[in-house]
C-alpha cells in the first residue's frame, strides 16, 4: 500500500486509506508523540477531519509505503519522523478498539487477522465451513 501525504491530505483521508488494507486496524492521531510499548492520552486525539497543514509544522509531501510485514512500531515511527505525525495504531477485538501499546512488534498482518480471528465474521465463516 502507498498512500501521499501532503499538507492538503485530511487525517481522515489517511485513516480510511489505512483501513480499507487492514479493516481490523485503525489509525488514531495525536497531538504528543509516544515511545514504543506506550499509549498515548486520549486528551491528546486530534479531530480525524482536520487537514495536515493545521496540525504539523514539518510541511514534507512524500510517499508513505506500508506494507503487510511492517511493524507497528515501524510504522508510527515512520509517520513521526519523516512528517511530524504522531500516530497510533489501534486494533479490533470482539468490537471494540484498543491501542496496540504493548503489540508494537508485531506486523500489521498478525495484528488485522487477529482481529479478524476475533471478529463475528470469523465466527459465521468457521461455521460455514463446518470448522
Amino acid at each position: 500500500m502507498y498512500m501521499e501525504i501532503n499538507d492538503q491530505t485530511t487525517l481522515h483521508h489517511i485513516r480510511k486509506h489505512f483501513s480499507d488494507y487492514y479493516p481490523y486496524l485503525q489509525m488514531e492521531f495525536y497531538n504528543k508523540p509516544h515511545k514504543k510499548y506506550e499509549k498515548s492520552d486520549p486528551s491528546d486525539l486530534v479531530y480525524p477531519g482536520k487537514s495536515i497543514i493545521e496540525i504539523r509544522k514539518t510541511h514534507l509531501s512524500g510517499l508513505l509505503e506500508i506494507q503487510p510485514w511492517y511493524k507497528v512500531a515501524d510504522v508510527e515511527k515512520e509517520f513521526q519522523q519523516r512528517f511530524g505525525l504522531s500516530v497510533q495504531v489501534f486494533w479490533n477485538e470482539n468490537e471494540a478498539w484498543h491501542q496496540t501499546s504493548g503489540m508494537d512488534d508485531f506486523t500489521l498482518k498478525e495484528l488485522n487477522e487477529m482481529g479478524w480471528n476475533s471478529s463475528d465474521e470469523s465466527v459465521i465463516t468457521d461455521y460455514e465451513q463446518g470448522s
